[in-house]
């Protein structure tokens, strides 16, 4: 479970908090921007705390199952003691207080790399490849309208009327405006060798380069193919050519009225 809440470590902000079951082993995570505090802890261990601070309750590792890995809107607090965080996550069920208190130390440059930035470089690669075969997917829906417009289609409704997509034009006129930075990671993502690069060091499968190549290896139909039946029953059917795709607009017929 990811959650992302304010807290007081070194700095007073927002930090994200993450909690992850891997055999009979817990693993709380808290980081931010610059710096990342964990702790891997034994379920058993995990247990035994919560049944001294509330010997009432028979803590079980289906319980923290329910909360702890499933969130259920927790209240998180933190105290800092030297080297060291005191983190606590708070959970109701049936309005009954269950606490489960973590000791954090300042992660290695290596736990850094394994539950921050990797998985921050392959959300990336992902989302690239979905935005790429997102686009050849645009490309293909423009060149079928194109084509069924050279055939003497029409949209009556023009208000749902679009323009082709622009991929260079989208990427550039884009809200969201990236500052310039020492490592321009959009760079490597441009490129298909780094990012085959970055894929086998990341330990991705190329299932995703593979399924985007392969939409964009799909044949778009020719005019030529498409002919309705009753076209071909005229002897002389009139040969059409493709349509040129490249251009920036495709003429539609306007709304017509009753």
């Amino acid at each position: 479970m990811t959650d992302f809440c304010e807290l007081t470590l070194e700095t007073k902000g927002f930090y994200g908090v993450d909690f992850s079951k891997q055999l009979d082993q817990i693993t709380c995570l808290v980081f931010d921007m610059e710096c990342l505090w964990m702790e891997v802890v034994p379920m058993a261990t995990l247990i035994k705390r919560q049944k001294e601070q509330n010997p009432n309750l028979d803590c079980t590792e289906t319980l923290i199952d329910q909360t702890l890995l499933a969130g259920c809107n927790p209240n998180y607090s933190a105290n800092v003691d030297e080297d060291r965080v005191h983190f606590a996550a708070k959970y109701y069920l049936d309005n009954y207080p269950i606490t489960f208190q973590f000791v954090l130390i300042r992660a290695e440059a290596q736990e850094v790399s394994r539950h921050y930035i990797k998985p921050l470089w392959r959300t990336l690669l992902r989302q690239e490849a979905e935005i790429r075969a997102l686009a050849e997917e645009l490309k293909r829906k423009d060149a079928e309208i194109a084509q069924y417009q050279a055939e003497g289609a029409r949209l009556n409704r023009t208000t749902v009327q679009t323009d082709p997509f622009d991929e260079r034009k989208f990427r550039q006129e884009f809200p969201v405006q990236l500052p310039m930075q020492s490592v321009y990671v959009q760079n490597l993502l441009d490129s298909s060798v780094h990012r085959s690069n970055l894929m086998k060091t990341l330990e991705l499968e190329h299932s995703i380069e593979a399924s985007a190549r392969s939409r964009n290896k799909l044949p778009i139909p020719t005019t030529q193919q498409i002919i309705s039946p009753s076209r071909r029953r005229k002897k002389r059917a009139r040969r059409l050519t493709a349509p040129d795709v490249t251009k920036t607009s495709i003429e539609y017929e306007h709304e017509e009225t009753d």
